[in-house]
């Protein structure tokens, strides 16, 4: 309080008189003001739940921390109230479609992005691309694809951030490539483009495979394409005996048109063919051109795979590609003696697959539906009765030697309209024993050239018949004489049903068919003793 000037009520010189409300003047004797009061926080700190001291309320630095403090509250708030309102704008402003390396759309969106030459300027992968023909030649060819990390591409009109983000540490067991992820994101403003590009991408790649059957075999647990899709083989380029090849066509479409008829009666729905016979006589030729006119693709199986075993069988035929038909070639060979399993190298400790595994895969508590399966095997008096019984195998057809029906067929495709000299050629063929795949070889020799081919067939059959005396006479039974012995156990026609051997005849062989049950196969194509009408050639 300053002292008032002499005289009272004066003025201290140079300090101006403030205005004072009310005409009330502060009297001198007024009480000082609190700390709490004085303090840069004001009344705040009486409003605590727990009364502060008057020293901490005044001192400077408590209360600039307090400051900073707020402001560090504030600026949290504001950074989530950001990172929430960005995650919402996100999920509704953005779209984005996760690829994995493991399904089929990856090759189909990695190959369209190939073709529409999307992909980074600088950073780049490569897939090559090689194959050879018949002849000989090699053709090899470079794609670039978009390196792992991030690109940006353009689809119609619409920038999609493209990452593609490869695991180094995690790699698939079965071929070894590292597994990888490919995103794509776009502002949501198109939300049927991700399916415009997925369907486009489809229709491209099953325009590269139209007209063609693709190959599948099995690779650890899962099935792979096998090579460059194959042209689709004229279904009329195998010759069989008789309509055996019709008749066979016609079940298969006849199953396929039945799923409803077999789900209202509760029967498995799933066929077994089996085709048997002499090699080289088109069995696995006629499933190729099957599956061509089907429409279907092919899957084959190894049973002879050191790495084959009964659990892995079962989990392939569970995971068929759709519209496939299996091809389980050599079926004799699970018959065989059990195999002991290896005590070293890459499968030791691993049994092969067993006899019984494979009656469980094919009709067991574990087989699947919605299944064709063909069967094929050179040894057909090998297989026991319980695989050849229906459920298991459903149709047998017998593929046998040329007969001279079959041999006119075969002159008469590679040289048409000679229908005479292929009359001829027939007649100079029989009793030979010929396979269809030694004639077609013989034929490969003479393009387009009818006359020297029925000129040279008499001194062709002529060498033939001293290669087989030389090859008897040293003690090695030849192909041919095989053949020629085979086919005298059976009926001469081509295709005919080999039917389930008696209870009495399974156990005299010790649960195998015998060769009488092949000798009294009748022609035509069937099912088994329930289904005459089929052995009768329906």
């Amino acid at each position: 309080m300053f002292p008032a000037a002499a005289g009272g009520g004066g003025a201290m010189p140079g300090v101006p008189p403030f205005p004072v409300s009310g005409g009330a003047i502060p009297s001198a004797s007024a009480p000082p003001l609190s700390s709490a009061e004085t303090s840069p926080l004001g009344g705040i700190g009486s409003q605590f739940p727990i009364p502060l001291p008057e020293w901490l309320m005044g001192n400077p630095y408590f209360t600039a921390g307090f400051a900073l403090g707020g402001v560090g509250i504030a600026t949290s708030l504001l950074r989530t109230s950001t990172s929430s309102l960005q995650s919402v704008l996100r999920r509704q402003l953005v779209m984005s479609l996760e690829i994995p390396s493991k399904d089929y759309a990856y090759q189909w969106v990695m190959q369209f992005l190939v073709n529409q030459r999307v992909h980074s300027a600088r950073h780049l992968g490569i897939e090559t691309t090689y194959s050879k023909d018949v002849s000989g030649r090699q053709h090899v060819a470079f794609d670039f694809v978009p390196s792992p990390g991030r690109h940006w591409i353009r689809y119609k009109g619409t920038f999609i951030k493209m990452e593609r983000e490869r695991q180094i540490k995690t790699v698939d067991m079965s071929t070894g490539s590292p597994w990888e992820t490919l995103t794509l994101t776009t502002l949501a403003w198109r939300p049927h483009l991700f399916a415009e590009l997925l369907e486009e991408a489809k229709l491209a790649a099953l325009a590269r495979e139209e007209g063609k059957t693709i190959i599948y075999k099995d690779r650890g647990p899962e099935w792979q394409t096998f090579g460059t899709p194959k042209r689709i083989r004229p279904f009329d380029s195998v010759v069989l005996h008789g309509d055996a090849a019709e008749q066979i066509y016609t079940d298969v479409t006849e199953f396929l048109a039945s799923h409803i008829w077999y789900l209202d009666r509760g029967i498995p729905y799933r066929r077994g063919y089996l085709l048997h016979g002499p090699p080289g006589c088109g069995k696995s030729s006629y499933v190729m051109a099957l599956a061509g006119r089907l429409g279907y693709n092919i899957c084959v199986l190894n049973l002879g795979d050191p790495g084959m075993t009964d659990d892995r069988l079962q989990h392939l035929l569970a995971v068929v590609p759709p519209r496939c038909l299996v091809l389980l070639e050599d079926i004799d060979f699970a018959v065989a003696p059990s195999t002991p399993a290896a005590n070293s190298g890459p499968y030791a400790g691993s049994t092969r697959v067993s006899f019984s595994g494979l009656l469980n895969a094919l009709d067991g508590v574990v087989a699947t539906e919605e299944r064709i399966v063909f069967m094929t095997t050179n040894h057909f008096q090998a297989l026991p009765r319980a695989l050849i019984r229906p459920g298991r195998i459903d149709v047998n057809a017998y593929i046998g030697l040329a007969s001279p029906g079959q041999l006119v067929q075969m002159f008469s495709r590679f040289f048409p309209g000679e229908v005479e000299k292929a009359e001829q050629f027939a007649v100079l063929c029989e009793g030979e024993n010929l396979s269809m795949a030694e004639v077609q070889g013989y034929f490969m020799f003479f393009k387009n050239q009818p006359d020297p081919c029925l000129a040279n067939t008499t001194r062709y059959l002529e060498e033939r018949r001293q290669a087989m005396s030389q090859e008897n006479n040293a003690g090695a039974m030849p192909s041919g004489a095989t053949i020629g012995a085979q086919q005298r156990e059976v009926p001469p026609a081509a295709a005919a049903v080999a039917t389930t051997p008696s209870e009495e005849e399974g156990e005299e062989a010790g649960n195998t068919s015998t060769s009488s049950s092949e000798q009294a196969a009748p022609a035509g194509v069937g099912g088994g003793p329930s289904t005459p009408e089929k052995r009768d050639g329906r």
